[in-house]
Formats: structure tokens, sequence, C-alpha cells
């Protein structure tokens, strides 16, 4: 993979940044957008983060960094190894944290999947219904509220739904860039403007 990359060291730098999204939402966004078909050099990639951030331009080590959460979805969805981490926070951090940063990780998700997806003009929507289930529940993810106590029962829950939400966004990613294997090639497709 890329660089190492650690939600908390992530946190900081968005502090730094003034950003008003969390890690989680940014990486699930570089998620989505890629699962559709969008790439991008370096330069796009962080007009999407400040944009998505309601940031400044962040510094050359920043920079890096930001790009850092973007090449790390890649590889994990384009790897064929069932690779993708979701960049959340690990156990130390309270249930009901982890638990709404998965929900962030999912709205991130959503709307990197339909930036990247309005780009797409040709008309054929038809997706498997897989596809269309997983989006589905990924949106209702997105809902999710921290009511789970600390239990046991809380933590098992809390790993089998953000396993399912891995599992299924490596599985949108496939079936995506099968229906369209050649859309999203490194020509500037997908920017925001």
């Amino acid at each position: 993979m890329a660089a190492s990359l650690e939600h908390d060291d992530l946190a900081n730098l968005f502090l730094s940044l003034g950003a008003l999204q969390p890690p989680a939402e940014l990486h699930g966004y570089a998620a989505g957008f890629i699962s559709v078909g969008g790439r991008l050099e370096q330069d796009g990639w962080l007009q999407h983060c400040v944009d998505l951030l309601d940031c400044e331009a962040p510094n050359p080590e920043q920079s890096d960094a930001l790009y850092t959460v973007y090449c790390t979805a890649l590889l994990g969805l384009e790897s064929g190894e069932m690779d993708l981490e979701l960049l959340l926070p690990d156990d130390e951090f309270d249930l009901d944290q982890r638990i709404a940063s998965l929900g962030q990780w999912c709205q991130g998700y959503l709307t990197g999947f339909a930036m990247a997806g309005k780009q797409k003009v040709d008309g054929d929507k038809s997706y498997s219904e897989e596809l269309t289930e997983a989006i589905s529940d990924i949106a209702a993810i997105a809902q999710v509220s921290a009511d789970e106590g600390d239990d046991e029962e809380g933590e098992q829950d809390y790993f089998a739904v953000s396993e399912y939400v891995r599992i299924a966004a490596m599985t949108i990613f496939a079936e995506f860039n099968a229906l369209s294997p050649n859309y999203g090639d490194e020509d500037g497709s997908g920017r925001l403007h």
C-alpha cells in the first residue's frame, strides 16, 4: 500500500486544516468515487478534498497525506485481494464514536459514488439486484445512530456491520467496473469544476 494511514493522524491533520468533515467520511468518499469508476491524479483529488472538507488548500506535506487516503482506497479496491480496509477509529474509542464514524464513512461513500456517477452519461443504469441492494444497505447504515450500549453484543454487531460495509463496497466496485471497465481512466473525467 501507499504510506501508512492512521485514523488518529488524519484526524489531527483535519483539525489543523480546519476541516468540517471527519476522516472516515473522506475515505468513504474516495471508495465511493473509485467504485463508480472515478480516477484522479493528485491535484484533482486535492481539489475534491478542499471542496468536501471546506478547508484551505493544504501544504505539500498535508497534500501527500490527503492523497494517501485516495491511494489507499484505490489500492484496496483494485487489488483483487479483498484488501479494502475502512478508515475508522480503532477499538480504544468508545463504541458510539466508532458507530458514528461508520455512518460517516457510509455517507461519504454515497457522496463519492454520486459525484463520480453523475459524470456517467450513457443512460444505462440497470444494475444488478445485488448492487442495488448493497447501495440501499449502505444508505441505511449511513443513518445509524449510536444508541447501542458498550456491551459485547454491541461490539459484535459493530464488527459485523463494518465487515458487511467493507464487502459491499468491494462488491459494488467489482460489479460496476465490470460493467464499464474503461470509464474514468486518468483523463480527468469525474473532476469537480
